[in-house]
């Protein structure tokens, strides 16, 4: 075998090493940067969740709170508009946002649901982008305190015509008021209380109490659709002064109601009883 038969692998090795050693770097780059589209912070209030695009803007960001509760999520252009938005919640009922991507990172398909533990309300919706952040399709389904969602007459499929330049349709978001309910014994006696609720959940449950003089009881929660409700139209509650000595049961009624924003969108809610 002559000379140059025998280096000739040397040679090929020699002229083509560097562009395939690049292609392996590129290879790698790529992969790493799919898998670190994703990323999870531990914060002092909370999770969040960071999804990139390709050019390593965010794309999505989702946060739930340290008691994994309540949270929020948002969606963003490429341009860093705020695309979609929506509270998140993992009590009295759910809500909470999926999102799909398109290969450049951006959002492709946004499904929104969210229902409370009882009563009638619940809704659901798709929204479709293309991976510039621009609407291409909308759907939902659901029933609020005035019925079916949509109503009788509308299509349950919406896409927008294709005109120039394209208007953003508004994107109707039922909200969710929640209600957390505490009794107060208010009198100088020790009472017993009976709740019952009208709507039975795993928020909110049949349930006795012993009260001594100014307990303050949880006795659940309960959430609506679009407004607050009253507690009279959620649980009723019988409450008697109760005493070792004497057999006589006085009844308690409620004195006084009083109300406290927590947040926009929850409430907790005081029933003060007494003679």
């Amino acid at each position: 075998m002559g000379e140059d038969a025998k280096r000739w692998p040397d040679l090929w090795l020699a002229t083509n090493m560097r562009p395939i050693f690049l292609l392996i770097l590129t290879v790698l780059s790529i992969a790493a940067c799919a898998q670190g589209r994703e990323r999870t912070f531990k914060t002092d209030t909370g999770i969040v969740v960071l999804h990139y695009f390709t050019n390593g803007k965010v794309s999505t960001k989702a946060w739930m709170d340290k008691d994994d509760r309540w949270g929020r999520s948002w969606a963003y252009k490429p341009d860093g508009a705020v695309l979609v938005e929506h509270q998140t919640r993992r009590i009295a009922g759910h809500a909470g946002v999926h999102f799909t991507y398109h290969p450049n990172g951006a959002v492709s398909k946004a499904e929104y649901s969210e229902a409370p533990d009882a009563g009638i309300q619940w809704y659901r919706s798709t929204t479709t982008f293309d991976d510039q952040g621009n609407k291409t399709g909308f759907t939902e389904q659901g029933h609020d305190n005035h019925g079916i969602i949509p109503g009788p007459g509308v299509r349950v499929t919406q896409k927008p015509e294709v005109t120039e330049p394209y208007k953003q349709e508004v994107v109707r978001e039922q909200r969710m008021f929640v209600t957390e309910v505490f009794v107060v014994n208010a009198s100088k006696y020790t009472c017993r209380m009976d709740v019952i609720p009208k709507h039975p959940s795993p928020a909110m449950q049949n349930s006795n109490h012993t009260m001594a003089p100014g307990d303050t009881v949880r006795v659940g929660m309960y959430s609506t659709g679009e407004i607050y409700e009253e507690a009279a139209k959620h649980l009723t509650l019988s409450a008697k002064r109760w005493s070792r000595k004497s057999k006589k049961q006085v009844a308690y009624k409620i004195l006084r109601e009083e109300i406290a924003a927590v947040q926009p969108e929850a409430r907790k809610y005081y029933l003060l009883i007494g003679r």
